[in-house]
């Protein structure tokens, strides 16, 4: 995942836009509808940023393990769990999952908004599959493909993906160790007056 210097940056004040935790929210609650989550269950976040989404999820699961590449933004999500009260059930880790090493398996796996700016899906994807249990679950939400690129349009140093076609990542997910593969829509994001959907992507990591 690139571009830690920009994050570690915003990192600070990521969270006092309210288009973040609106959007938070709404994936929290479309994960919660979609997945059934357990008080027994180890959790994953996968590049959680200042770790928002697993706060809002950690009442649901026993455990979170939240990551990301950019140290900025992991010292912000240690400062936010503490604050919630959350630090005995949630960590943050600095760890690139398509390069770092991870100990433990995880029963569940969510992120919000990181794919995109992954540039081996591929590889990710099938690091997820070994680190979930057999049967584990995966929830990623991300933008519905974006093929002329305006949502970042505003962002010349990007170099991720403009988002995904949902066929194509199912693909990509089966090829990786996934099954039972669908698709729903979370939320939508308002930027420079356009909206864009985001999708609601869950799967199963196959036994």
């Amino acid at each position: 995942m690139p571009h830690e210097s920009r994050f570690d940056t915003e990192a600070a004040t990521w969270d006092d836009n309210p288009e973040h935790e609106k959007r938070q929210v709404a994936v929290a609650r479309s994960i919660e509808q979609a997945v059934q989550l357990r008080t027994s269950m180890r959790a994953l976040d996968v590049g959680g940023g200042t770790g928002r989404l697993s706060i809002l999820l950690a009442h649901n699961v026993g455990s979170v393990v939240v990551t990301d590449p950019s140290a900025g933004m992991v010292e912000v999500a240690r400062q936010r769990i503490l604050a919630a009260g959350l630090d005995d059930k949630v960590h943050a880790v600095r760890a690139d999952l398509t390069t770092d090493q991870l100990d433990g398996q995880f029963d569940v796996a969510w992120s919000s908004l990181a794919l995109h700016h992954v540039h081996d899906v591929d590889a990710l994807l099938r690091r997820l599959a070994s680190l979930l249990t057999p049967g584990g679950r995966l929830a990623i939400a991300d933008l519905d493909e974006d093929p002329d690129g305006a949502f970042h349009a505003g962002k010349p140093d990007f170099d991720g993906h403009h988002g995904f076609n949902r066929e194509r990542l199912a693909d990509q997910l089966a090829a990786a160790g996934f099954s039972d593969i669908t698709f729903g829509d979370a939320t939508t994001v308002v930027r420079d007056d356009r909206e864009f959907g985001l999708f609601l992507c869950t799967a199963t990591q196959r036994r």
